[in-house]
C-alpha cells in the first residue's frame, strides 16, 4: 500500500511523522501543501466553480481524501447551527452510526479539529487522552482506530472538516495530511463558490419577484383605491337607482381586478413546453429535499425538446419513483438528477451515494415495483430503463424515451 509501513501490527501513513507517537491527539503544523492543477485552478479561479452545489463538493472531497491512501473511510461534515458541524457526506462507512451525526465543536476529533483550525489525529480513537469520547459509541459502531481530522478553512472561516479513518491502529505523517490538507482547501473554495452562486439564485429570484409585485401594485392598486372611493360615495346618493347603477359599475370593476390578478397568476404558472420537465424535475428535487433533507441537484445538461404529455410524464413518474426509493431504502447523503438530449434521445438519471439495493436487475421486485411500473411506461413509448446498484457506489436509475415532440413530428 502507497505511504504505508508495518510495524507491529499498527501502520504508519504517509511517513515521516514528525510528531511524538504517545497516546494523545496530535495536531499538525506542517503547511508545506502541494495542490494538483485542478486544485491550482480552482484556488485561483473558485468563479468556475459555480456550477457545483455544496452536497457535490463534499462528495466530491470525500472521494479523494479516501484516495489518497485507500482509508477505510472518510467524512466530510459542515458547520451549520450555532457553530456545530453535521456529517453530510460519506464513504466507506459500514452502518449509518456517524450519518448526519451533529459535532459542537471542541467535541471529538472533528470538534478539536475545528476549534484549533488545524489538522487533528489519534492511532486510537477509543483510547486517546486528547480528544472528548462523547461519540466511543458510534465510532465504536465502526470498528474504527486511527483517525484524522482537517478543517475546510476559507479566509479564517472555519467551514468544516474532512475525515479519514482505518480500521486499525495507524499513524498519519506529513505527506498524507498535507495531501488532505490540499483536498480540504479545494473543497471550501467550491463550498464557498457554490454558497455564492446560489445567493445570486436567490437575489435573481427575489428581483423577479419584486417585479411582479410592482406590476400587480401598479395595475391593481389604482383600481381598488377607486372602488373604495366610490363606495364612500354611495352614502350621499339617495336615489335607489343611482345606488344600482353605481353598484353595476363597481362590480365591474371589481371583475376587471379579478381578471388581471388571473393573468398575472397564470403568467407565474405559464411554462413554454420545452421547459415542462425540467421544471417538474426541479420542483420534484426540492420537494425531495425539503422532505427528507436529503440535498436533490437537478442538472439539465442540455436544452430539453418541446416533449409530448405522454413523455413527460413517463420521464417524470420514473424521476418521482427513484427518489421515493431513495428516501425509503438508500440512506444517501446526496441525489443527483440530470437531464441530457442525444442523438434524439430524451435520458433521465438519478444518482445516489447510498447503499445498493436488492433487485437491481430486476425492478418489477420487492421495494423496486413503482420503478418497474416506471419502466413499462417507458417501453410502450419506445424507450427503456435501466438499473445499477452496488454498496460501495450507490444506485443510479436511468430512463430514456425517443424525442418526439408535441406537435408529433
Amino acid at each position: 500500500m502507497n505511504g504505508l509501513s508495518n510495524a507491529g501490527g499498527k501502520k504508519d501513513r504517509g511517513k515521516p511523522v514528525s510528531e511524538s507517537t504517545h497516546t494523545a491527539a496530535h495536531e499538525f503544523k506542517h503547511s508545506d501543501v502541494r495542490t494538483s492543477i485542478l486544485d491550482d485552478l480552482a484556488l485561483s479561479r473558485a468563479e468556475l466553480l459555480v456550477l457545483t452545489d455544496e452536497a457535490s463538493a463534499m462528495t466530491t472531497a470525500g472521494q479523494r481524501i479516501r484516495e489518497i491512501d485507500a482509508f477505510d473511510m472518510s467524512l466530510v461534515g459542515r458547520i451549520e447551527v450555532d457553530g456545530a458541524m453535521v456529517h453530510r457526506s460519506w464513504q466507506g462507512t459500514q452502518s449509518n452510526a456517524l450519518h448526519r451525526l451533529v459535532v459542537p465543536e471542541g467535541v471529538g476529533l472533528g470538534g478539536k479539529s475545528i476549534m484549533l483550525q488545524k489538522p487533528v489525529w489519534v492511532r486510537d480513537y477509543l483510547s486517546d487522552a486528547g480528544i472528548t469520547h462523547d461519540f466511543d459509541a458510534l465510532v465504536a459502531q465502526e470498528s474504527l482506530r486511527g483517525m484524522l481530522a482537517v478543517p475546510m478553512v476559507y479566509e479564517g472561516r472555519v467551514l468544516g472538516a474532512v475525515y479519514v479513518g482505518t480500521r486499525e491502529y495507524s499513524s498519519f505523517g506529513d505527506r498524507v495530511i498535507a495531501e488532505i490538507q490540499s483536498t480540504a482547501a479545494t473543497a471550501a473554495v467550491t463550498l464557498v463558490s457554490a454558497q455564492r452562486a446560489a445567493a445570486q439564485t436567490e437575489l435573481a429570484i427575489e428581483a423577479e419577484r419584486n417585479r411582479l409585485a410592482e406590476s400587480l401594485h401598479d395595475s391593481v392598486s389604482p383600481v381598488l383605491f377607486r372602488i373604495g372611493a366610490e363606495l364612500q360615495s354611495l352614502r350621499a346618493l339617495g336615489d335607489a337607482q343611482a345606488i344600482h347603477d353605481r353598484l353595476q359599475e363597481i362590480t365591474d370593476q371589481v371583475h376587471a381586478v379579478n381578471a388581471s390578478i388571473r393573468r398575472s397568476l397564470t403568467d407565474l404558472s405559464a411554462r413554454p413546453p420545452e421547459r415542462e420537465l425540467p421544471v417538474g424535475i426541479e420542483e420534484d428535487c426540492q420537494s425531495f429535499a425539503l422532505r427528507t433533507g436529503i440535498p436533490a441537484r437537478f442538472v439539465p445538461l442540455t436544452e430539453s425538446p418541446d416533449l409530448d404529455a405522454s413523455r413527460v410524464e413517463a420521464l417524470q413518474r420514473l424521476v418521482r419513483e427513484a427518489l421515493v426509493n431513495v428516501e425509503k431504502h438508500a440512506d444517501a447523503s446526496t441525489v443527483v438528477v440530470s437531464l441530457s438530449v442525444r442523438s434524439g434521445r430524451v435520458t433521465v438519471v438519478i444518482s445516489d451515494d447510498g447503499r445498493g439495493v436488492d433487485g437491481a436487475d430486476d425492478p418489477a421486485r420487492g421495494s423496486q415495483l413503482g420503478l418497474g411500473l416506471a419502466a413499462g411506461r417507458l417501453e410502450r413509448l419506445g424507450g427503456g430503463m435501466s438499473v445499477v446498484s452496488d454498496d460501495e457506489n450507490g444506485t443510479t436509475v436511468r430512463g430514456w424515451v425517443d424525442a418526439i415532440d408535441g406537435s408529433g413530428a
